[in-house]
């Protein structure tokens, strides 16, 4: 009934919750060579565990949306309307809208003086309405609360260890469960962000360590340095970058850039170079890989299929 949606969730990490597939140890093999968990960087290691603890803080969080969501859900049955009728009512007809003088004095004492004011009124007023309405939005709901039963049934809101655990109550509304599989639903787009991301990161890095490998394969095999091959088929290959063309660059990238060309011309010449490098780099190394057996065995992440989701749920 609900097995695909724990298949998607099936996670490493007991806190995160956000591995689409079980551990795999092995992540490459170049030549016979392994690539494995342990050889990825410490900087990937950490860049994926703060990808990961955004799921970790935003189960909690949405636990509460959820809440909020489904006393309004109430709310509005009770009173025989909409919701989005109920929210025009209770919150959108409460917010005062903003003044210019209001707009004003944010802009003098936050912006440029540089920037206009018109250039960034609407900005601004645009950004006031936001706040005001977040702030009624979560005044209309304390309201909601105030006159609801709310009873706390787990308050750990962890990710479920096996299909059964979906199950779990975390909270019950005026009767109403809210379970573990109504989070773990709302959270499937910011998971799949996330497993994209720690993909990303994996591949990056593992790609590295598959041409590192090649190239000391190679120096090996030619009895030479891998410095002394990055220097023939790199550093001798790439191009020579011009003036015109950071010049070209320059003026194609100049709302970006802070200062004039004159001021910005050796950052910028260096920069050029960097991308000279790495192309002449990736070429190289797709000429190693064409010779070699190089097996990768991470996998790009599939996204969910909310919609066959929320069908097996209800089945």
């Amino acid at each position: 009934m609900i097995q695909l949606l724990f298949f998607v969730l099936f996670f490493q990490s007991p806190n995160c919750g956000c591995e689409q597939k079980p551990e795999i140890n092995v992540l490459a093999v170049v030549n016979g060579v392994k690539i494995t968990r342990r050889d990825l960087s410490i900087d990937t290691l950490t860049q994926v565990s703060i990808a990961q603890d955004t799921v970790i803080l935003a189960r909690s969080r949405q636990l509460e949306l959820t809440i909020n969501d489904l006393l309004l859900k109430m709310e509005a049955k009770r009173r025989g309307i909409t919701t989005a009728e109920l929210l025009e009512t209770g919150v959108t007809s409460k917010v005062a809208p903003p003044t210019e003088a209001e707009a004003k004095a944010i802009y003098e004492k936050d912006y440029n003086p540089k920037q206009s004011f018109s250039s960034v009124k609407n900005k601004i007023m645009a950004q006031l309405r936001t706040e005001r309405v977040a702030a009624r939005i979560r005044e209309f709901a304390n309201t909601l609360r105030a006159g609801a039963k709310i009873e706390v049934v787990n308050q750990q809101v962890t990710p479920p260890t096996n299909e059964a655990e979906l199950a779990r109550v975390f909270v019950t509304v005026n009767g109403v469960n809210i379970t573990s599989s109504d989070i773990e639903t709302a959270l499937l787009p910011l998971i799949f962000q996330v497993q994209q991301q720690a993909y990303a990161l994996r591949k990056r890095d593992v790609d590295l360590r598959i041409n590192d490998i090649l190239l000391e394969q190679e120096a090996q095999r030619l009895g030479t340095t891998p410095q002394a091959l990055i220097y023939s088929h790199v550093t001798t290959k790439m191009h020579i970058v011009t003036e015109d063309q950071v010049r070209a660059y320059y003026n194609a990238n100049k709302a970006q850039l802070k200062g004039d060309f004159s001021d910005v011309k050796p950052m910028l010449m260096q920069y050029l170079l960097e991308l000279e490098k790495r192309k002449a780099l990736v070429a190289y190394a797709e000429q190693l890989r064409q010779a070699a057996a190089v097996q990768i065995y991470l996998t790009e992440p599939k996204p969910p299929k909310l919609r066959q989701l929320c069908c097996n749920l209800v089945d």
